[in-house]
């Protein structure tokens, strides 16, 4: 009886490898560029927000549209690397530097934010297909946004379990 329990071990692997080579690798998770831009205009009619509307594609990978009319926050993230893709539209990013004080209430301890700005850091102007990348600890902040809004693909990775932090 002892003998035959690897030789049914291992005729469970070699029919699971087959089942798994037969089914194949899931497809590509998939949202059009239509229900992406109708999800942020709904969203944007619904109410005003200073950390923007976003939609999220999959996890960490988001589409945000932050609106030149509201006070867009100054974030950082300590335990996370972003990736910004523009889109949309163009302003004033302001990366590097320290988040103004005094800090706003977040419910994420990954992120930490202000609606008074950024002092110090490097402004930039950014537009469409710019790419941009905020290592953790990065306080970043559109200052200015140029028409009536920017929107970016946002890719947000954890990186760390230590939070990295200048301030």
């Amino acid at each position: 009886m002892k003998a035959s329990r690897p030789l049914l071990l291992l005729t469970l692997l070699l029919c699971s490898l087959g089942l798994a080579r037969q089914s194949g690798a899931p497809p590509a998770i998939y949202m059009p560029d239509s229900e992406i831009m109708t999800r942020l205009d709904q969203a944007a009619a619904a109410s005003a927000s200073a950390g923007g509307w976003s939609v999220t594609v999959a996890p960490g990978i988001s589409v945000r549209r932050r609106s030149s009319t509201v006070a867009n926050y100054a974030v950082m993230h300590p335990y996370s690397m972003e990736i910004y893709r523009i889109l949309e539209g163009s302003g004033t990013l302001v990366t590097g530097g320290v988040l103004s004080l005094p800090l706003a209430e977040s419910p994420d301890p990954n992120i930490i934010r202000t609606q008074h700005g950024i002092q110090g850091g490097l402004a930039r102007r950014v537009s469409k297909g710019d790419v941009l990348v905020l290592q953790p600890g990065t306080p970043h902040w559109f200052s200015e946004i140029d028409g009536e809004s920017i929107t970016y693909m946002e890719s947000r990775v954890r990186i760390t379990t230590h939070p990295v932090q200048y301030q």
